[in-house]
């Protein structure tokens, strides 16, 4: 058997006592590995037939080989050496790539130019350093075969082997298909994604994990000016990660993707809605076809804005980053000879408003709110011979509740009766892992811990707590503002852990929108950092989906409790002591605010 002497070398127990493996249909499975230190080559025997990837890292530096539609079927391993590798760290990333990273002493840092990626055969790899001593044969023979080295083909002798056809365990991107609604990504398989926004500048990032972009998809940029995206990038971010970016308006709301098991591909599309989306989308054109109405006025009534036309209309909304106004296109409209001057008070919720005749078919209206108003749609879309706008201040005081008669429980909504009620997000779940860090930990696992943890310590309390999710199942954003809408919530808080492509960024970040929750993201930003002594990153104003559309009332706030792809903090972030140390600081955090209300 190949390399059949490395068990007595301790890096792998003998037959008898080894652990148990985990087996999967259509996966391969790591056999034996072994580290060479003297000839600098790592070796790994798999059973079955698999193309690794090898890429390397810096922050500490290290060379990851990744081997996808494998299992390691053992606890992770460490062994440790003495020379230019460190050690040597196996252990299962996802359920179906196994990853070996060789972290190297802090003054070793190397390129992938130094290392060679050898096979014999398409179950027998090597790492090889080329600045080490001349090679010896790779791999012995086997007892089986003949006492010659195994040829290795010239092509193969490299740091990066030619494309092979994806396994029926990996996933392909095929197709990008820009759509009205948003973005249709058509691939073989169906990918776990990620999303995640990134300011500064401004852009959403889809991983899909596991999957690589097919050799026939060429175009890479997409000009898209709609959705308010400026453009579509796609690429090959690591050997088996993927990733889309959109390049976005600061203005814009957040992004969601899903799968759609019927055009086998994944949506990416904004939460909430197309009218969600921060640029105008175009109107449908199936939508204008009927006659043109004539816009008769637009007339503010306290604080409703309301368009009038002589016909039937259909309109797309959003927010237009170049003016900063809140752009209406209607359609089929057209504007009239002279429009009624919609007699705009001083010091009111709209400080002016633009009509343009963009096409024969097509009347945009741009509304500029005053500072500190935000636009609501009641009916977004709708057609009809009349659009209304809400202008709400965003510092409103909370709505006084009215007396209600009471009616038949819904079984989806849990009822408290007089008791003060929490929404509590635990963010991302299901297929959408949140952000993957070190050792392959997943944001959706750690912060569901802690959520349920932040659960019993509110109940404990008195008070009521409703949770977005439970278990480990996708919710989409509009649901969980809707469950903490249905529960009469006090406050919403949205617990999420960061991720950032540089490794050495650490520390605890708060998230509000509305001047109405200010006061709580002040509160818990500076319980969390006392109680853990995390870097304190600040607290933040920003547009993300859960802290811009609960209602007026109800403060809301995301947490960025760490981040996972800090080795530190990572690992941190994942044990279970830490996790109480944040859930009792989230809750301690809470309670202080409500009783200074």
């Amino acid at each position: 058997m190949l390399l059949l002497s490395l068990a007595g070398a301790g890096l792998f127990p003998p037959p008898s006592v080894q652990a148990q493996t985990t087996t999967i249909p259509g996966l391969s499975r790591i056999d034996r590995w072994h580290y060479d230190p003297q000839q600098g080559r790592l070796e790994v025997n798999t059973q079955g037939e698999v193309r690794p990837f090898l890429f390397v890292l810096q922050n500490p530096p290290r060379v990851v080989l990744d081997f996808p539609n494998t299992r390691f079927g053992r606890e992770p391993q460490t062994q440790t050496f003495a020379g230019r590798v460190a050690s040597v760290q196996i252990s299962q990333l996802t359920d179906t790539i196994t990853r070996f990273v060789l972290y190297l002493q802090p003054d070793q840092p190397l390129s992938l130019n130094h290392l060679q990626l050898l096979t014999a055969g398409p179950s027998r790899w090597a790492v090889q350093f080329t600045q080490a001593a001349p090679p010896s044969p790779l791999f012995p023979p086997s007892s089986a075969g003949s006492s010659a080295p195994i040829p290795l083909p010239q092509s193969q002798a490299v740091g990066s082997p030619p494309p092979l056809p994806v396994s029926r365990s990996g996933h392909q991107i095929l197709e990008v298909s820009p759509q009205a609604e948003g973005f249709f990504i058509r691939t073989q398989g169906s990918p776990s994604t990620t999303v995640r926004r990134i300011l500064d500048p401004d852009r959403v990032v889809v991983d899909f994990l596991n999957t690589t972009l097919s050799p026939a998809l060429t175009q890479r940029v997409y000009i898209v000016n709609r959705l308010g995206v400026a453009r579509l990038r796609i690429g090959q971010f690591e050997p088996t990660i993927a990733r889309v970016v959109l390049d976005v308006d600061s203005s814009g709301g957040d992004w969601e993707a899903r799968y759609d098991p019927q055009r086998g591909g994944i949506w990416i599309q904004p939460a909430g809605g197309a009218a969600q989306a921060s640029l105008l989308p175009e109107v449908s054109s199936v939508n204008s076809s009927g006659p043109l109405a004539t816009l008769q006025s637009v007339q503010l009534q306290g604080n409703r804005l309301i368009i009038s036309a002589d016909g039937f209309m259909f309109y797309r909304a959003g927010w237009d980053p170049e003016s900063g106004g809140y752009r209406i296109n209607v359609a089929p409209a057209r504007l009239p000879q002279s429009m009624p001057d919609p007699g705009l008070p001083v010091g009111g919720p709209v400080e002016r408003i633009r009509f343009v005749q963009e096409d024969a078919r097509t009347v945009s209206i741009l509304v500029q709110p005053a500072e500190e108003f935000n636009v609501f749609e009641p009916n977004p879309g709708q057609g009809s011979r009349r659009i209304t706008l809400e202008l709400r201040p965003l510092n409103a005081p909370p709505p006084i509740p009215q007396p209600q008669t009471p009616g038949p429980a819904s079984p989806s909504t849990p009822q408290f009766l007089n008791r003060t009620v929490i929404a509590i997000d635990p963010g991302h779940g299901g297929r959408d892992p949140g952000a993957i860090g070190v050792d392959g930990i997943q944001e959706k696992d750690i912060v569901l811990s802690v959520a349920h943890q932040v659960q019993r310590l509110l109940q404990e309390r008195g008070y009521g707590v409703v949770m977005t999710r439970t278990d480990d199942r996708e919710v989409l954003l509009q649901p969980r503002v809707d469950m903490a809408v249905q529960a009469n919530a006090a406050l919403l808080v949205s617990i999420h852990a960061n991720a950032l492509d540089r490794s050495g960024i650490h520390g605890i970040e708060t998230y509000y929108l509305r001047p109405d929750s200010a006061e709580l993201a002040a509160i818990l930003h500076r319980s969390l950092v006392r109680a853990t002594g995390a870097a304190d990153r600040g607290v933040r104003r920003a547009r993300f989906f859960v802290v811009r559309e609960t209602p007026v009332g109800m403060p809301s706030v995301l947490l960025e409790l760490g981040y996972v792809t800090n080795p530190t903090e990572g690992r941190k972030l994942a044990t279970a002591e830490y996790q109480a140390i944040l859930a009792r600081a989230i809750a301690d955090g809470i309670e202080t605010f409500l009783r200074s209300r």
